[in-house]
């Protein structure tokens, strides 16, 4: 009988989260967001037609303090040109993207984790020879960029990726954002001298509240942990279903499929009423694991303190 090695991952919610907020406060945590991927065309040629984004939809699991999100986007080359595209996940130092497959028509690519210059190699060759290629690389330590090259003429591109995000309490209040507006980007550098990992700044976005031309959608399935307190979502109407006290799933409302043009935001509190604890349990291909979190009670009186 074979017996699977069982990892386990202590989170103790007070101090290591109180640790985990006052170093990201120190690293500027106002600014440290993820943001919106997006498609950012490599051409100079003011008649290249656009890859507009056809589609955007979510699947995120939260369990405990950790998000793993899904994301799958959809484009058309509407153009007549064949294209050379950059696909840019600006993340925060928070999350991280653990895989990323693309769909071109009938061929897929599956991201391949090489050193650099290997990998800048082996793309530049596929491109020459014609080839569907794309290149994933880490520009800055929180930005993913994926080249592709030879998008032809009414392909479309399906785009998964894949990340986790570690969530952090702030006053007890969890919070799970999905960025959809791709905001402006700023360097402190000229474009004309600015190296690569300050090239990836320009690039096309949507304002805020501007009418998407894409639909939206967003699903969640919450297992806590602990028993949950309170649910709010304050960027767009959602259904919200419980499955016993400690999880439950919220859904985008139908009348939302436009609700693109604003950043979804998910909120969330725990009981705190007194020391609670709570075991999630994961089963793997080859080892299992589970997550043991405890958190104390928000106050204590002075006959609850042992002497």
């Amino acid at each position: 009988m074979k017996t699977n090695r069982i990892t386990a991952m202590f989170l103790l919610i007070g101090a290591f989260m109180l640790f985990v907020s006052a170093a990201y406060a120190g690293n500027g945590e106002g600014t440290d967001k993820t943001l919106s991927p997006y498609f950012f065309i490599k051409s100079d040629d003011p008649e290249t037609d656009r890859l507009p984004l056809k589609s955007t939809s979510a699947k995120v699991n939260i369990a405990g303090v950790i998000a793993d999100v899904i994301v799958t986007q959809v484009y058309k080359n509407e153009g007549r040109k064949p294209l050379e595209a950059i696909y840019v996940f600006p993340a925060s130092t928070k999350a991280a993207v653990y895989a990323m497959k693309m769909t071109i028509g009938e061929r897929v690519i599956v991201a391949d984790i090489r050193k650099r210059d290997d990998a800048r190699k082996a793309y530049e060759q596929a491109k020459q020879d014609g080839k569907s290629a794309s290149l994933l690389e880490q520009q800055r330590p929180n930005v993913f960029q994926m080249n592709v090259a030879n998008i032809l003429p009414g392909d479309v591109i399906t785009v998964e990726l894949k990340y986790t995000e570690l969530l952090v309490p702030d006053r007890g209040m969890y919070e799970f954002a999905y960025p959809t507006v791709v905001g402006p980007r700023y360097s402190n550098r000229p474009a004309e001298g600015a190296p690569a990992s300050e090239k990836w700044i320009s690039n096309p976005f949507l304002r805020q509240g501007e009418l998407p031309t894409y639909n939206f959608d967003i699903s969640i399935r919450l297992a806590a942990g602990l028993p949950i307190k309170e649910i709010a979502c304050s960027s767009h109407k959602v259904n919200i279903d419980y499955d016993g006290p400690n999880n439950a799933a919220v859904r985008l409302d139908s009348a939302e499929k436009s609700g693109g043009n604003r950043d979804f935001t998910l909120r969330y509190r725990l009981a705190g009423g007194k020391i609670e604890s709570g075991l999630l349990l994961f089963e793997g291909k080859d080892e299992n694991f589970f997550l043991l979190m405890l958190q104390p009670q928000k106050r204590v009186s002075e006959n609850q303190i042992p002497p």
